[in-house]
């Protein structure tokens, strides 16, 4: 019978959850790398070896579930790292992205490191170099999403007003992927929603920040059983595209909310996804946006035409955070979901959403959630 297994990073170290293929019962493990503020996380099924990108100490590589590390940081000036991929197809074949917003490839998995010069000339990036306060993570490479099925096909994000870029040759050459989106995102660039005030430089300046946060690209999830379709989760939305992110449709009509984090797809459904909406409000104290009330799931099976709320299991009266890279599928049947809190809990569903049971609680802020099927 397969084994079950959740990967959760967090401010305090890794955390490792198992389950039989029932997912009735969950032994936890951990923590793992203990005091070090663990982000994301990268499964490669074929060598059984998980990868792990930290805010101090650069990338780690276990191949025992997490009982030991090794660090892979030669030709990594920078280690505080956001998102770590493997290329399905060539698992010697890694990518990271750092702070500052900086992509770096490694050919022999992770011994050695250099900066890929293709993206260095990709859209707006000019504009990205330096820091900046916007948000709690400031200037990051946060997402690597690799076409499965064909890895020269690469969707990559960093938190900044370009949203997300593509390439279709392996990163030779790179273009801005958000065509529908930035344009149909409210406020954005449209400065008929701006009131005129007497302080125009100020309002001027509020205005280049509006867009810019709303053009932030959160989550995107590539769909395994047609890597054509893609799903994303903007600031200001959810969004679904037809044709690997050429072009995008809003989905966000029937949410209760436009912006959210997280986001998961189905292994095998192309038309089902996962997103927790967040609220963006006074009430949050540590975090620009904060779910303030019932926690809620919602999930669509009709490619965003339509979504249904999942609460089945889950609290009515919590003030937490589900973090962009917090929320994951594993690949059994029927596929089970799985998100995580900032204050520390795991909730996971085994038939799909229609029910939600506590795996772990009483964990650090939880950054990062993977699932492995093994």
């Amino acid at each position: 019978m397969p084994k079950v297994m959740v990967f959760a990073g967090t401010a305090g170290g890794l955390f490792v959850f198992e389950s039989d293929a029932r997912r009735a019962k969950w032994k936890r493990r951990g923590p793992y790398l203990k005091g070090l503020s663990v982000n994301h996380f990268a499964w490669d099924p074929k060598r059984k070896s998980i990868y792990a990108t930290t805010s101090s100490e650069g990338l780690l590589a276990s191949r025992n579930f997490g009982k030991s590390w090794t660090p892979l940081n030669d030709g990594l000036p920078i280690r505080k790292l956001w998102a770590v991929a493997v290329n399905p197809k060539h698992s010697d074949d890694l990518w990271v992205g750092t702070h500052y917003s900086y992509l770096f490839h490694s050919t022999d998995r992770g011994r050695h490191w250099t900066v890929h010069e293709g993206y260095l000339g990709a859209p707006l990036k000019e504009n990205r170099y330096g820091d900046w306060a916007f948000g709690t993570i400031g200037n990051s490479l946060h997402g690597i999403h690799i076409d499965p099925k064909d890895p020269r096909r690469m969707l990559i994000v960093s938190s900044t007003n370009h949203g997300a870029v593509r390439t279709l040759d392996g990163g030779e050459t790179w273009e801005l992927a958000r065509q529908g989106v930035y344009e149909s995102c409210p406020v954005a660039g449209r400065s008929e929603h701006m009131r005129p005030t007497s302080e125009e430089e100020r309002a001027k300046a509020a205005e280049d920040h509006l867009a810019q946060v709303h053009a932030c690209t959160h989550r995107i999830g590539i769909s395994p059983a047609d890597t054509q379709v893609i799903y994303r989760q903007q600031h200001c939305g959810v969004y679904r595209s037809n044709d690997f992110g050429a072009s995008w449709q809003d989905i966000s009509a029937g949410l209760p909310e436009r912006h959210g984090f997280p986001l998961a797809v189905h292994p095998r459904d192309v038309n089902t996804a996962y997103v927790v909406p967040a609220y963006q409000g006074n009430g949050c104290k540590k975090h620009n946006s904060c779910i303030i009330g019932a926690l809620e799931v919602y999930r669509t099976r009709s490619s965003g035409r339509s979504w249904e709320k999942l609460t089945d299991g889950l609290p009515r009266k919590v003030h937490c955070v589900v973090l962009r890279h917090g929320m994951d599928a594993d690949t059994l049947r029927p596929a089970g979901v799985y998100f995580a809190t900032t204050t520390g809990e795991v909730y996971g569903s085994r038939d799909e959403g229609d029910s939600w049971t506590v795996v772990g609680k009483g964990l650090p802020r939880v950054q990062g959630l993977v699932t492995a099927v093994v």
